[in-house]
């Protein structure tokens, strides 16, 4: 049974299947990430996020990563716009991708408060491409290197790009399987009654009964946009409401890239077929250069052993949480990279308090005297953050020569409209507390 399992999955992941909307996603992708580099840089965000901080909040066994100085990070953004540009264009494609994913990555694990699921989503994709032969086409490399010409391609290519689209969709409905997200509309009846200045549809958030139905429908369109995708008879309409469903919260929510990076990934699942289907309607012929070689691109014998194994990851790891806690939205353990999707309104106040044992004096410091206004915003409630940055005022304390310290936080959350409440145990020696890990035990209930 499972030798007849993994056969077929090697079937089908062996067919051979058209280049075009591999070729097509490379150029939607590599031209929406090199606007969105360009965009960084004219936004000023390159001094806001990298070079402006006293001090950065960094990943968990990535603290090594750190900014550089504001011209060289210019000059690093910058790149990844062109190593980016020159994905889209096919043009020296093996090297650019695999330049864009580092240059892009090592900005994104810089800043913890700066996280943002599009920008890992970002990343994987990259990843993908380096190993991907979306340049055997529709490409510069394709125009001067004939030899490397392809019409056809496996198909696990392709649904490699398909499944990882999927990974975002289906794991952001997962998400919204929550009380609060299906039964008390939130945070969307915060989200929409402060909308309701919007022309035409603005009137219609001032009522709970808009909330709610935006809360299923938003629940119900993730669920089931990729298995409608997928289907050769529900795709037309479906794309059109993905367009529908991504414009609507571009306009509502500041998102950023989000709408427009899923709007282009989902072009990946639109056939060849459908693909010239749609430039003989507008009369354009979409021809490939042709291919002096009748031979089919080969795949390594490890290939689809290792995309499995990547895809095993995928749908597992957003589920860590479930270990982790009973209560994520409010401790956070586990909810990075986890594909939750704009399901929470978080507000947090912070005051930490320095105990000199030596001198037996009390210091009040208030996080705004250090860090930016999006580094005390995310800080405020996330924990693992609080403790990183009770251990930066430890080294500051220690530049001043006080070595025998303690340092406690009165912090406050509101989650989803509640009322404030008591997060990190206010009796805590946040240094006591040596492992980053631990902090979560500290969270009050």
């Amino acid at each position: 049974m499972i030798t007849t399992v993994i056969k077929r999955i090697y079937e089908i992941f062996s067919k051979s299947t058209s280049i075009l909307p591999l070729a097509i996603y490379r150029i939607a992708f590599g031209f929406l990430m090199c606007f969105s580099q360009l965009r960084f840089m004219y936004k000023g965000w390159i001094e806001d996020c990298y070079t402006s901080p006293k001090f950065h909040f960094t990943y968990q066994y990535f603290d090594w990563i750190q900014p550089l100085d504001t011209t060289i990070m210019y000059i690093i953004v910058g790149a990844s716009a062109v190593f980016a540009l020159f994905v889209g264009l096919g043009m020296l494609y093996r090297v650019s991708a695999v330049l864009f994913f580092i240059s892009f990555t090592y900005l994104e694990l810089i800043e913890k408060s700066w996280y943002l699921n599009h920008y890992y989503f970002a990343s994987l994709v990259a990843f993908l491409l380096i190993w991907l032969p979306a340049h055997r086409n529709y490409s510069i490399d394709a125009l001067i290197h004939k030899n490397i010409r392809l019409s056809k391609v496996p198909s696990w290519t392709i649904i490699a790009l398909k499944l990882q689209i999927a990974v975002v969709y289906i794991f952001g409905g997962i998400a919204k399987l929550k009380s609060d997200w299906l039964f008390e509309a939130q945070p969307l009846k915060i989200w929409l009654g402060a909308r309701t200045d919007i022309p035409l549809i603005g009137e219609l958030f001032q009522y709970d009964s808009t909330a709610y139905a935006f809360s299923w429908i938003g629940m119900v369109y993730d669920l089931s946009i990729p298995f409608l995708l997928w289907n050769k008879r529900c795709r037309p309409w479906a794309y059109i409401l993905v367009i529908i469903f991504h414009v609507l919260t571009y306009i509502l929510f500041n998102i950023g890239m989000f709408p427009w990076l899923m709007m282009a990934g989902s072009l990946i699942f639109i056939t060849a077929d459908e693909w010239k289907a749609i430039g003989k309607k507008i009369r354009i012929s979409i021809k490939g250069l042709p291919a002096i070689t009748t031979k089919e691109y080969k795949t390594s014998k490890i290939a689809i052993p290792l995309l499995l194994i990547y895809f095993v990851f995928q749908f597992t790891f957003p589920l860590r949480h479930t270990i982790l806690t009973d209560h994520l939205l409010w401790t956070e353990n586990g909810l990075r990279f986890s594909w939750h999707v704009m399901i929470m309104e978080k507000n947090g106040f912070t005051e930490f308090t320095v105990v000199d044992h030596e001198n037996q004096k009390k210091f009040t410091v208030y996080p705004s005297q250090h860090l930016t206004v999006i580094q005390e915003k995310q800080m405020s409630f996330q924990p693992d953050m609080i403790w990183q940055f009770a251990h930066y005022l430890k080294k500051e304390y220690n530049k001043r020569g006080i070595e025998n310290m303690s340092i406690y936080v009165n912090s406050k959350v509101s989650l989803n409209g509640r009322p404030s409440q008591l997060f990190i145990d206010p009796k805590t020696d946040l240094l006591a507390i040596k492992d980053v890990d631990d902090i979560y035990r500290h969270v009050m209930r």
